[in-house]
């Protein structure tokens, strides 16, 4: 997945989630430096997110042409090369969503649509509130270096197709609500798996399989169960765990971190701070 662009001066990508293992999404923020380009034919569906000031576009393939505010969302459905006037004064920054079809048929069966009826709608400078809180959400998450882990990214993945299916097809279906709920035996099993990995970069597809639900309908019936969020829960019970082993070993915050599933010393100590109060090594001399 990916755009080509036409020249190696058209765009430079700023940051890649392209080595996070992320599931069905790609996202790339990056600078555009030249006024016209081209981008190939992409197997993935292209999301661009505006994230500069307002400037005029134009699409000289289909002959269509907008403004892009701030926020603003272009959808680019795969398969289809384009080439692009920019009005630009300046390097101009975008998000680029790189969307695996595959997923968007995968959440369009999860919701009981029909997934050969999935056509994305080509758009240039909508505004979506929905779509663009998900994009910044993923914006962040690349800048951080990952600090929710990969069940947030694909989290954020699933939710940002059940919104492109509500809002943006060319043959648009109802989204049919969630009725089941999470409890007893089911919600002990996901508790206890996650439990026994913590120390793994747990995607959303595995934790949602131990209860036999689509990750899509498991995001919804966890937070309603439990109160949090998949990706909140594990990190509380990350820092959870990274307590005991503080107070009970002379460990490194760095062996601390890789044994309760941080990427770094640096992850655990943000997220331990912000859920404590307290550094891990003020917590530590408490003891």
């Amino acid at each position: 997945m990916g755009w080509r662009e036409s020249g190696s001066r058209d765009l430079v990508t700023v940051a890649t989630s392209r080595d996070r293992g992320w599931e069905g999404i790609v996202v790339d923020e990056v600078v555009h430096q030249v006024d016209d380009f081209a981008l190939a034919a992409d197997p993935a569906h292209l999301l661009v997110l505006h994230l500069d000031r307002p400037i005029a576009v134009a699409e000289r393939r289909r002959g269509c042409a907008g403004l892009l505010r701030e926020g603003s969302l272009t959808i680019l459905p795969a398969g289809a090369p384009t080439d692009w006037h920019l009005e630009r004064h300046g390097d101009i920054r975008h998000l680029h969503l790189h969307l695996d079809p595959s997923l968007l048929t995968r959440v369009a069966a999860e919701v009981g649509l029909n997934p050969q009826r999935v056509e994305l709608a080509t758009r240039l400078g909508v505004q979506s509130a929905d779509v663009e809180q998900i994009g910044l959400a993923l914006l962040r998450e690349l800048r951080s270096g990952g600090l929710g882990g990969r069940i947030l990214a694909d989290s954020l993945a699933t939710l940002l197709a059940v919104h492109l299916l509500r809002e943006h097809t060319a043959h648009p279906q109802r989204v049919a609500p969630a009725r089941d709920a999470l409890t007893g035996a089911p919600l002990k099993r996901v508790m206890e798996y996650i439990e026994e990995h913590l120390a793994d970069d747990l995607s959303l597809a595995a934790v949602a399989a131990v209860a036999n639900i689509s990750p899509y309908h498991f995001t919804r019936l966890f937070r309603t169960a439990t109160g949090l969020a998949p990706h909140q829960y594990i990190i509380q019970r990350r820092v959870d765990r990274a307590r005991l082993l503080l107070t009970a070993t002379e460990w490194t915050l760095t062996a601390i971190a890789l044994e309760v599933g941080f990427a770094n010393g640096s992850h655990l100590a943000l997220h331990f701070k912000r859920r404590t109060g307290l550094t891990p090594r003020a917590y530590r001399a408490l003891r």
